[in-house]
């Protein structure tokens, strides 16, 4: 003991030994946020300078994941590591500083402390279930109750019941068709009142259908029989098994930082917090992605993901597109016929009941005629420097998805994690892109690069000198 204190990057490589591409996955937290931040009050309006700034920033976060899904990185970086770790580990500071301010600020909120009761109200109201997951919740009580609910949903009946705040889904009809880019919190509020006032459940200018395949309120109807009454608890819980299943599957010299990779994503927490269903879907693509040399078990949680939310239909894309590649077309034949009867097997007894309501609930996201919202590239239609017309943007949309697979299946998949990147990349280019719809994308290459690139001693199994042998023959 020499009673000298090393330097942070180097206490960083000593207690993590972390892969500089894993680093990314750090980087690209704060990079989100501030786009974020800076769309959500500067830029919602069309602000063409903000928009730009935005779409630059998110354009940086994709390339981070793209570094993080590559293993030559660590070898192109291995010169740089020093100062990564140093960078990483200022990030993880300051993003645990920003957790801990967030909690006592939201504390002092509540409690009447600090600001008025106005944003106390805003922030409070924030944080509590969104209209889909509130159409969830009201599915599975109708279930419980014996009937379909795809048939009988209502976001009026739905908000009044749980006690929500308004938070709807517009629609460009009835009173909204000549809206744009997007109705006004009053305009919201009034034809909400009204519609609720004159006893209509499913005014016409609101989205009232559940719009995601029978898995999404299925899983956590027991929660609901159960008796809790708020199903974010639910979703935090598969939150949690996502993080549990990549700590365990991790090397154990990577599972501190699996622990520091969940608790300081502020951006997690906070999607969870605002009622975001995704971590179900995405629990599963994660197991189906990891486990796919075991192909039923495989195949198994990938139809469970494809009977919850559409995003994950992309995903199984990619995935299938891997299999192809990796053992074959019979075994992909194989893994997609177990897909299709676990989906069946949990939706069948909606369609035969109801087909036509199931089918317009599944493919309301793409058919309904909803608003451009969200931080792609849609921000330059509602600057009005793009034409205003969904079908263009979902031309766009299936076009970069198309090249995207054609890529992956023809070199990509020797890199086989960009295939959870490119599944997320065409949503960017999206009528309506939220953050959230692309965001889980991080998670999952972060989890399938641990467990499946660093699980074995680098003597075995190395991916930097893999990646280079791949990446010098195809060149």
């Amino acid at each position: 003991m020499t009673g000298r204190m090393l330097p942070l990057s180097a206490i960083a490589i000593k207690s993590t030994s972390v892969p500089p591409r894993l680093c990314f996955f750090f980087l690209a937290i704060p990079l989100q946020m501030l786009a974020e931040s800076l769309y959500l009050v500067f830029g919602r309006n069309g602000n063409l300078f903000i928009v730009c700034l935005c779409l630059s920033l998110w354009l940086v976060w994709f390339g981070c994941l793209f570094l993080m899904a590559f293993p030559v990185v660590d070898h192109l970086l291995r010169s740089r590591r020093r100062i990564l770790h140093l960078v990483t580990v200022v990030v993880v500071v300051l993003l645990a500083l920003l957790g801990v301010a967030e909690i006592v600020g939201l504390h002092l909120l509540e409690s009447g402390s600090v600001g008025s009761p106005k944003i106390a109200s805003e922030v409070t109201n924030a944080m509590s279930y969104n209209d889909g997951t509130a159409l969830t919740h009201q599915a599975s009580e109708m279930l419980l109750q014996g009937e379909n609910p795809y048939t009988k949903s209502s976001i009026v009946t739905a908000l009044e019941d749980l006690e929500l705040p308004l938070t709807v889904t517009p629609l460009k009809q009835g009173e909204f068709a000549e809206v744009f880019p997007y109705p006004t919190e009053d305009q919201v509020a009034e034809v909400f009142n009204d519609a609720k006032s004159s006893g209509n459940p499913q005014p016409l200018e609101f989205e009232s259908k559940v719009s995601y395949p029978a898995g999404s309120f299925l899983f956590h109807t027991p929660f609901v029989a159960l008796g809790f009454d708020d199903l974010r608890i639910f979703y935090l819980l598969c939150a949690l098994a996502a993080a549990a299943v990549i700590f365990w599957k991790a090397p154990p010299r990577f599972r501190p930082l699996v622990v520091f990779a969940f608790l300081v994503n502020l951006i997690l927490w906070n999607l969870i917090t605002s009622g975001a269903t995704d971590t179900l879907y995405v629990l599963f693509v994660l197991l189906g992605w990891i486990l796919r040399r075991r192909l039923w078990l495989s195949a198994l949680f990938m139809g469970l993901a494809a009977s919850t939310k559409q995003l994950a239909w992309l995903y199984i894309l990619f995935y299938l597109i891997l299999i192809i590649r990796e053992t074959g077309w019979k075994p992909m034949l194989k893994s997609m016929g177990a897909m299709v009867l676990v989906f069946s097997a949990i939706n069948l007894p909606f369609i035969f009941s109801a087909p036509h309501q199931w089918l317009d609930g599944v493919l309301a996201p793409v058919l309904d005629p909803m608003f451009p919202r969200g931080v792609g590239i849609v921000g330059f239609s509602i600057a009005g420097i793009l034409p205003p017309n969904a079908l263009v943007f979902t031309i766009v949309e299936l076009a970069v998805l198309m090249a995207a697979a054609a890529w992956y299946y023809c070199s990509g998949y020797r890199y086989p994690q960009v295939g959870l990147l490119l599944a997320a990349l065409p949503l960017f280019f999206a009528w309506r892109s939220y953050s959230c719809y692309f965001y889980f994308a991080s998670l999952l290459i972060f989890g399938a690069v641990i467990v499946l690139e660093y699980a074995k001693p680098l003597g075995r199994s190395d991916p930097v000198r893999n990646d280079r042998v791949a990446f010098s023959s195809h060149a």
